[in-house]
């Protein structure tokens, strides 16, 4: 038996690899990666909860918790796709407003049914205790 293969850290991230594995495949079907729908999902949602026309880059990038960098190259990914659009933020002239166009948001309510119904088939092993593992697991992101 090798010891390093029951080390917490090592299961954690062939598990993390293994689910990411399955979105990269079924998000396949909507041509997003995992990161661009996180992105499209953090505007959408930010959008909702704010009632604002837009969200700023930083904001998108913080409540999806990425790197603002990355999250612009991908931003402008999502612009040429043209499921975002950026418009002139109302008080800031140095920034922009990023809106999920209608097509965006097309894309983005089917690739969160895709994940979802991905998430439901890969947790399942978990049953019965998946509630008590998401507990723990939020133990974590603190």
């Amino acid at each position: 038996m090798d010891i390093y293969n029951e080390e917490l850290g090592y299961i954690m991230w062939r598990v993390t690899n293994n689910w990411q594995k399955l979105m990269k495949q079924e998000l396949q079907e909507v041509d997003l990666t995992h990161v661009q729908f996180a992105l499209l999902r953090s505007c959408h949602s930010l959008n909702e909860r704010g009632g604002s026309p837009g969200a700023t880059q930083i904001q998108i990038a913080h409540d999806s918790f990425m790197d603002p960098m990355m999250a612009s190259e991908v931003l402008r990914t999502l612009e040429k796709k043209g499921y975002v659009n950026r418009v002139p933020h109302p008080q800031d002239t140095r920034a922009k407003l990023i809106r999920l166009t209608e097509s965006g948001a097309n894309v983005m309510e089917r690739a969160n049914q895709i994940v979802l119904e991905a998430d439901k088939t890969f947790f399942s092993k978990l049953e019965p205790e998946l509630e008590g593992f998401i507990k723990q697991l939020r133990l974590l992101m603190r």
